[in-house]
């Protein structure tokens, strides 16, 4: 059971777990490979719902992408009863994503102060090609 008393780390192993997930989470449908304390790594497969009008992978996905692994990242620093908002984003897109080619999401906390949290990411092709990489800041609440 998770509950408040529960630290982040503890919900992320539990949410790492858990199938089929609901919200945004089961929309975007990726896998987790990994989850230490203050990093993540996630396995995306493009999916056709999620192409913008020229047929690429939407730049909307992969923010989403990355806004979901540095945020797992700052919860596996979190203590019980602890919770966390990112309060902004910097994205680079760099390569554009045309195919069903597996995407590896990796994110990590860079700083962990007593009330904000630096984090990067990015995304690569399974070839290692760099496809996006960003900056955020959380807030522990």
């Amino acid at each position: 059971m998770i509950d408040a008393s529960t630290s982040g780390m503890a919900r992320m192993a539990h949410f790492a777990k858990t199938q089929p997930r609901t919200g945004m989470a089961g929309n975007l449908d990726y896998q987790i490979e990994s989850v230490i304390e203050g990093r993540v790594v996630y396995h995306y497969t493009p999916k056709q719902r999620h192409q913008n009008l020229i047929g690429s992978l939407h730049g909307g996905i992969l923010a989403a992408l990355l806004d979901s692994a540095m945020g797992a990242s700052v919860m596996t620093k979190l203590g019980p009863g602890e919770n966390h908002s990112m309060i902004d984003l910097t994205i680079k897109f760099i390569g554009a994503v045309r195919d069903e080619e597996p995407l590896v999401i990796e994110a990590q906390v860079d700083h962990c102060g007593k009330r904000l949290f630096a984090t990067s990411g990015s995304i690569r092709t399974a070839k290692g090609q760099l496809i996006a990489c960003a900056l955020a800041n959380a807030v522990r609440l």
